[in-house]
């Protein structure tokens, strides 16, 4: 194919990525330097200065990072035996398990509130076995957040690193057993190691995902607030464009950086190996 054809052929999505990335980006950036006093940083420095921005963003980056970390760990199990196993109904089962992807946040929101809100039926069943509804209220609580975020996050873990781990020969795991090594020194020694950098590159996408994940934030987080919902209600409430815009700027830049170190570090392994 000649270089033209090439071009030709890039062209199409050079303008999309123009028109849908470059172009809002440049965009929220020139908003994000204005300010009462001109154009200048204000805004991200008040993003850090501000206890209760500053709070948001901090909070918004650990939560990511606990689910990315969880939910990188927790599909290990499903994505090998959806890329090494077959049994009966294989196709129906992951679509099931994979159907929380296609909901919205405001739906997975609601689905937490249904089952651990105060009158959600896991606690009502508690109190019907125990006497007490220990769960009740739980939904609107960092640990409802976390697993309302893991409902949908853990199955785009899973599709992620179940392509990578299609590519790794179930043979040399066969052979490490039969030489006497158990299900843990091979995990350890052998399956770890072949798929360390598919898994960063799984708790990069889910971290990315989870740190610009408004929906389930809306529904639940009450006391514990995160910066996608002051984007929201700078932009709603208060209507502090300039704010709003550094503040987005700011969520644009740590996931380019995560999704960067993770393309780093593959190049690295590359060249080394």
């Amino acid at each position: 194919m000649t270089r033209s054809r090439q071009l030709a052929f890039c062209l199409p999505l050079a303008l999309l990525l123009a028109l849908l990335l470059a172009y809002p980006l440049a965009l929220l950036f020139s908003h994000s330097l204005r300010s009462a006093s001109g154009l200048d940083f204000s805004n991200y420095l008040l993003l850090f200065i501000e206890p209760s921005y500053r709070r948001a963003l901090f909070n918004s980056i650990v939560l990511s990072a606990l689910v990315a970390a969880i939910s990188s760990l927790i599909c290990l199990a499903p994505a090998w035996l959806f890329a090494n196993e077959t049994f009966p109904g294989k196709r129906l089962v992951r679509a099931i398990f994979t159907l929380p992807m296609s909901f919205s946040g405001i739906i997975v929101g609601f689905l937490a509130v249904i089952m651990l809100g105060r009158i959600g039926a896991l606690p009502q069943l508690l109190e019907r076995l125990t006497g007490t509804d220990y769960t009740a209220g739980w939904a609107y609580r960092l640990g409802g957040l976390v697993l309302a975020y893991l409902y949908f996050e853990i199955p785009r873990a899973t599709l992620t690193l179940e392509a990578a781990l299609r590519k790794f020969d179930p043979q040399l795991s066969v052979a490490a057993r039969s030489l006497g090594a158990g299900v843990w020194q091979r995990l350890r020694l052998l399956v770890l190691p072949l798929i360390w950098r598919p898994l960063v590159s799984t708790f990069a996408v889910t971290f990315t995902v989870s740190l610009g994940s408004f929906g389930v934030a809306l529904i639940l987080s009450k006391r514990f607030s995160v910066l996608p919902l002051e984007i929201f209600q700078q932009i709603t409430g208060y209507g502090n464009q300039g704010l709003m815009a550094a503040m987005s700027i700011a969520l644009v830049a740590i996931a380019f950086l995560i999704n960067y170190s993770v393309r780093m570090i593959g190049a690295g392994e590359r060249a080394t190996a």
